[in-house]
């Protein structure tokens, strides 16, 4: 259904998420997420302040409903448009392209060299020498509850 066939009344009376669900269907393509709530609260004449307040809302509509899928990077889609199989391998593949694109060089000088195959080996073997010297003065290791 498109959304030309509906009053300005009964959009506004729509659900935020229904609206979703017309305006993804009919622009027949996935949508950033911002870009989709932008169109909602046009069509429910949302001032400023309500969207600051329904934004949040709104995202977990989209998470909760089923109809709607995430495909990464916050482009949200129509679950039947995609097989199963094809969003989980889209959704990773376009994430990790994003990701790519968008990751930072790394600076050497703000990296400490941290050796994490030894994280925590120190402090067992200091445990355990303590716990040696204890038994030479012929104390038992207490047993933790």
């Amino acid at each position: 259904m498109t959304l030309q066939k509906y009053t300005d009344e009964q959009l506004e009376k729509m659900s935020m998420i229904e609206l979703a669900n017309l305006i993804l269907g009919e622009h027949k393509k996935d949508l950033n997420f911002k870009e989709l709530f932008n169109k909602v609260a046009e069509l429910k004449n949302f001032t400023d302040a309500q969207k600051g307040d329904l934004l949040s809302r709104f995202y977990t509509d989209l998470n909760v409903d089923g109809r709607f899928t995430t495909l990464g990077a916050n482009v949200w889609g129509l679950k039947r448009w995609y097989p199963v199989n094809q969003t989980s391998e889209k959704s990773l593949t376009e994430s990790r392209k994003r990701d790519q694109e968008e990751e930072e060089p790394i600076d050497d000088d703000l990296v400490e060299d941290v050796d994490l195959e030894d994280d925590g080996v120190e402090e067992v073997e200091k445990e355990n020498e303590v716990f040696g010297q204890y038994e030479e003065l012929g104390f038992d290791k207490v047993e933790e509850e």
